[in-house]
């Protein structure tokens, strides 16, 4: 395909967004999250009060699904072979590496708010290795990278298939300036002639937020790039092209059997590709609390305070009516003070308007599941961990469809990971873990790493203070029972446990490496005893240094 064919399917894609008005709702949702509610709005000087329910709704939503801390487990199918069995254990752990590595906690809670305020938000991944270039053989080490892509920058090939892997092709486009398109194109060799006709153009409406005038201004501009990829019988392929010019020429990563873009979609749309807005249904109540708030607002500023009256023929000082103990002089003879100056008494405003504003800030946030009770706003003095995290998680039931929603999406990144390692690894995969706190570093073999069938599941562990607060109880309860000793207590205990682990676990190296007194003493008079314990340290790899020399066999007789 030239870049002309391209820009095409580009542009039908567009054509379908403005059919939906997908740019402009965007926005709009965007903004009514973050608090921009009367964007548009002609009011002068006036700012108009704001009651946003819409970001706490949302905020409580989100914390509730992404605080389930989600680990990738790798299983074979083959589940009869215990070696590979041991590779996927490895693989799971270097998930985990790569997990953090990649700062998947902080691109998942983005991944989720921005599901929750347009309806579905996409991450894409590439190894910034080549796979058939020869410096592949030697570097066998991944090195995976994952990108946030907005709901309006992805066009798929049929916007009615949920299914990304049954696209025909997929584009992502973006705005990138015209000074980097240019020196990727140089270093890709195309002819100076194309390059030529990388330039600027003003095709921003496209962008959420985003306009000619606030992009930054620089001497050549920007230009929007298309990431044009789709499958073939041996593989993903894919370019990169601008209007006019293919600046990254077709590449094939052999292999490759799924779209490297993985998604979320908030709650699903039948007959479509996409996914609903969590805030789409409640701006209608947003606008009512926000106008009923702007009315009372009015009416207590003209009708809520006391108003001075005056007649200016008998004041000859109006001004020193407020200023607190000043001389007001009156003209003329002045029966009654009150013919003179008088305040008018405030107007009674009717409760109705309150009432409705608190009743439609009530029944939205109760019927979105975002209750008090809901929500957490109890005192946790008045009630222990365990029954807080039961009314929660009771009231957080109808949010288990969006958690299936995000356990499906880390399922999504596990596979592309797993199907990544192996077309970006022909010649193995150098993988390093962390085993017993200490760093390994091994390969696997191409072969066995393709040849794996692998199965993936998913282990869900809540974090928030209310569970961690339950299970560190639990563990309490076992050892104070005697069920468990300490050295399990310390060892059941997470990583993010109110109770300090660490500190924990150094003292309990301090203790194994103090070796009793009685016990030394016990060992001397013992030396056949004394060795078996000092070829038992060095067979688990310990150091025997510390331990006491073998004594001359002269000194305790014949063994």
């Amino acid at each position: 395909m030239n870049a002309t064919e391209i820009y095409d399917l580009y542009q039908k894609g567009v054509d379908h967004h403005q059919r939906l008005n997908m740019y402009r709702e965007c926005e709009k949702f965007h903004n009514f999250y973050s608090g921009n509610q009367w964007e548009g709005l002609k009011s002068g000087d006036e700012e108009l009060p704001m009651i946003n329910i819409i970001k706490p709704i949302g905020k409580y939503k989100i914390a509730m699904i992404a605080q389930n801390q989600m680990s990738i487990v790798y299983n074979s199918l083959n589940s009869k072979d215990p070696k590979l069995a041991e590779i996927c254990k490895k693989l799971s752990r270097f998930a985990m590496a790569q997990w953090e590595k990649s700062k998947m906690d902080m691109l998942s809670w983005r991944v989720i708010k921005n599901a929750y305020i347009t309806g579905d938000h996409y991450l894409y991944g590439f190894d910034e290795r080549t796979p058939s270039q020869d410096s592949v053989v030697q570097d066998l080490r991944p090195r995976i990278k994952m990108r946030l892509v907005n709901k309006t920058n992805i066009y798929f090939a049929d916007e009615q298939n949920p299914n990304i892997d049954e696209q025909e092709y997929i584009i992502i486009s973006e705005r990138i300036p015209v000074k980097k398109v240019i020196e990727i194109a140089k270093k890709n060799n195309i002819p100076k002639e194309q390059i030529d006709l990388i330039t600027s153009d003003e095709e921003t409406e496209t962008q959420i937020g985003e306009s000619k005038d606030k992009e930054v201004q620089s001497k050549l501009g920007k230009c929007t790039s298309l990431l044009f990829m789709r499958k073939t019988e041996a593989g993903i392929e894919f370019c990169r092209a601008t209007k006019y010019v293919i600046y990254v020429p077709k590449q094939l990563i052999p292999g490759l059997d799924v779209y490297p873009v993985v998604g979320m979609r908030w709650e699903e749309k039948i007959g479509s590709a996409r996914g609903e807005s969590g805030v789409k249904q409640l701006i209608p109540n947003q606008l009512e609390i926000n106008r009923t708030a702007a009315r009372r607002a009015i009416v207590a500023k003209r009708f809520a305070f006391p108003a001075l009256v005056y007649d200016e023929q008998k004041v000859t000082d109006p001004d020193a009516l407020n200023t607190a103990g000043a001389v007001v002089a009156v003209k003329g003879a002045v029966q009654n003070l009150d013919t003179a100056v008088k305040y008018l008494n405030p107007a009674s405003m009717s409760t109705d308007a309150e009432k409705l504003q608190a009743e439609l800030i009530q029944l939205t946030r109760e019927l979105e599941g975002a209750g008090d009770a809901a929500t957490g706003q109890v005192d946790p003095t008045k009630a222990s961990g365990e029954s807080i995290k039961a009314a929660r998680d009771a009231a957080a039931v109808p949010l288990n469809e969006y958690i299936a929603a995000y356990k499906q999406f880390v399922e999504d990144v596990a596979l592309m990971w797993y199907k990544m390692w192996v077309a970006y690894s022909p010649n193995g995969l150098e993988i390093t873990y962390t085993d017993n706190g200490q760093q390994i570093t091994e390969v696997i073999q191409a072969e066995v790493l393709k040849g794996l069938d692998i199965d993936i599941k998913i282990d869900v562990s809540p974090s928030d203070p209310y569970s961690k607060l339950s299970r560190d109880i639990s563990l309490d309860r076992l050892f104070i029972r005697g069920s468990i000793t300490f050295e399990e207590y310390v060892e059941a205990l997470s990583e993010d446990s109110s109770v300090p682990k660490a500190t924990l676990e150094a003292i309990l190296k301090e203790r194994q490496s103090n070796v009793p007194p009685v016990v030394i003493e016990a060992l001397k008079a013992n030396p056949v005893l004394l060795q078996f314990v000092i070829s038992q340290i060095q067979q688990q790899g310990g150091d025997a240094g510390e331990m006491p020399k073998l004594p001359n066999r002269d000194v305790f007789g014949p063994r």
